[in-house]
């Protein structure tokens, strides 16, 4: 079996590694692995021409991209090389909706949260697109023992808590210039959302909606609901800032590396800015902290892959929860959890939890044993491929449709 995984640009190379480990674990599962460079190969119709004619596959991969993208005689990728497109997407997909409308009908939709596909089933039905499945997220990067003991642990990894994410300060609603009867509705499907632990996008506006007394079952607002990815930006930013907030009023010893964040926060002694980093550089962070705090980009019912890559790295994950995360790991035993709705009362427990090798290493090696058994690229395989079946069936069945 051969897989083609085209390997796009990225920020901080994050999507660029992901790929490089997805082409391990394909060819970890017997299979041949071509990759498409883009950073490398400027003329894509070229090399694609070429698997069609010389080296069939069965079936290309892509994370967000490509999906879309049609040559001068309207044919998709997938119709040039003649094999399944499956495109993963590793945030919100109403996000990329300009992308999401234009993919082909042929194509394969991976997503790493439940309610991401429950999203794209509602707003789309069941035969937009080939298959819709869901693919949580994988740890990257190499496994790093936590040590042979709690000594070992707290002398390799001197940084207490590690927060790796970027700022998003206090940017405007997306709603902000629609009529104010609609902004309402948002402002209330926010409110809905940021009330609880766990609530969806597009569940939030749906409920909003109802209250307003509209119909999200009607047809006519299809279009409105998917604009949920206000909802989703809206609340994601909020999140972020709400938990940085309660990291300085409970003063965790917080390293904070990525962009965006406001050079003020400097100020606060509990924090240390490590500015802008590389995704390697990231991982490397990791193996040296003992606990790595994460904010999920408001994923319900999913997982991000920081908290899977901080376990792989040999650090206490501390994320806030999901029902994935729920059903599979160990509260506790395996993974540290805060609630936004108990957020100070956590992140306290998970402050002391830092400064006590004894009780955060057993955490850390447990929840790398589940990382290494249940959560590595080489897990995600067959999922993949099973939607990629489908997409293969939705093909013949479409044929140039």
């Amino acid at each position: 079996m051969r897989a083609l995984l085209i390997k796009g640009e990225s920020s901080y190379d994050v999507l660029r590694l992901f790929t490089d480990d997805l082409a391990a674990a394909f060819r970890g599962m017997g299979w041949s692995v071509e990759i498409l460079d883009l950073e490398i190969e400027a003329h894509l119709r070229r090399p694609l021409d070429s698997y069609a004619k010389d080296a069939p596959v069965d079936l290309i991969f892509s994370f967000g991209i490509f999906g879309e993208s049609v040559d001068r005689d309207g044919m998709f990728i997938g119709d040039i090389v003649g094999a399944p497109h499956i495109i993963q997407y590793v945030d919100y997909p109403l996000s990329h909706l300009t992308r999401l409308e234009q993919t082909s009908p042929r194509a394969g939709l991976l997503m790493v949260d439940e309610s991401h596909v429950a999203a794209i089933r509602s707003l789309y039905g069941p035969d937009r697109f080939a298959a819709v499945g869901f693919s949580p997220h994988a740890a990257v990067g190499p496994t790093v023992s936590p040590g042979a003991n709690p000594e070992a642990f707290a002398a390799a990894r001197p940084i207490r808590i590690l927060f790796p994410g970027t700022g998003y300060g206090s940017p405007p609603p997306g709603w902000r210039n629609l009529p104010a009867g609609v902004q309402k509705v948002f402002e209330q499907a926010a409110e809905i959302a940021l009330a609880g632990d766990w609530t969806p996008p597009l569940d939030a506006l749906d409920q909003a909606m109802a209250g307003a007394g509209l119909d999200p079952a009607n047809p006519d607002f299809a279009a409105f609901r998917k604009l949920a990815t206000y909802v989703h930006e809206h609340v994601r930013a909020a999140r972020r800032r709400q938990l940085l907030d309660a990291v300085i009023r409970v003063g965790l010893p917080v390293h904070i590396v990525g962009k965006g964040h406001d050079a003020d926060l400097a100020r606060h002694k509990n924090l240390t800015l490590l500015g802008e980093a590389r995704f390697g550089e990231v991982l490397a962070l990791m193996a040296g902290s003992r606990v790595v705090l994460n904010a999920n980009a408001n994923f319900v019912a999913g997982s991000h892959e920081r908290p899977l890559t901080a376990s792989n790295a040999g650090a206490v994950a501390a994320t806030d929860g999901s029902t994935f995360y729920d059903a599979h790991f160990e509260t506790g035993t395996e993974m540290a959890i805060f609630r936004w709705t108990r957020l100070e009362e956590d992140l306290a427990h998970i402050g002391a939890l830092a400064e006590d090798p004894a009780a955060a290493f057993p955490i850390a090696k447990a929840g790398q044993r589940r990382v290494v058994t249940e959560h590595l690229w080489i897990h995600r395989v067959a999922g993949i491929i099973g939607v990629a079946e489908k997409a293969r069936s939705r093909m013949a069945t479409l044929g140039n449709a």
